[in-house]
């Protein structure tokens, strides 16, 4: 699959009717958070679904001496991936651009808006696995760093079960 294709897949903006379907569900929660404010941090859990309704959200890898902009999201897009339904720990961060009005869902309610929207389920389902898959093949991206000995075989341990 190409790259573009992908991006396609995994960056895909909500229509008004998807987006006012998101407003109705009983566990979205409309929010509007200030500048600067996180959302969610690396090693975060059971973090919140967001759908964007105004503004902006940058999502971050702060696994560098440097934090990474890797990709800013806006009006119809929602952020997240796999780890949503796995309740394995986020591997990036997202910060708030502007005044950001949101559309928020709890990690586990988010299955109950999956099964009743099932074109939305297709959608966002898609879109999170070919996230994981742009972001395992980003050169921008670091991720969780190993720093040991290679002669020490708990660094293997560790690497291992990372992996």
């Amino acid at each position: 699959m190409a790259v573009s294709d992908l991006q396609s897949i995994a960056f895909p903006t909500l229509d008004e009717s998807q987006i006012a379907d998101l407003s109705r569900c009983v566990p979205a929660t409309p929010k509007l958070y200030p500048e600067g404010t996180t959302l969610f941090a690396v090693g975060d859990r059971n973090f919140k679904f967001h759908g964007i309704k105004s503004d902006e959200v940058e999502i971050l890898d702060n696994s560098g001496e440097v934090p990474k902009t890797l990709t800013v999201y806006h009006h119809g897009r929602f952020m997240g991936d796999i780890s949503h339904l796995t309740g394995n720990p986020s591997v990036v961060s997202a910060v708030v651009k502007g005044n950001c009005e949101v559309y928020e869902v709890l990690g586990d309610a988010l299955m109950q808006v999956l099964n009743q929207f099932p074109t939305m389920k297709d959608i966002i389902l898609r879109a999170f696995i070919a996230r994981r898959q742009l972001l395992h093949k980003s050169p921008d991206f670091t991720g969780l760093r190993v720093i040991g000995s290679r002669y020490l075989a708990g660094t293997f341990r560790v690497r291992d079960f990372l992996a």
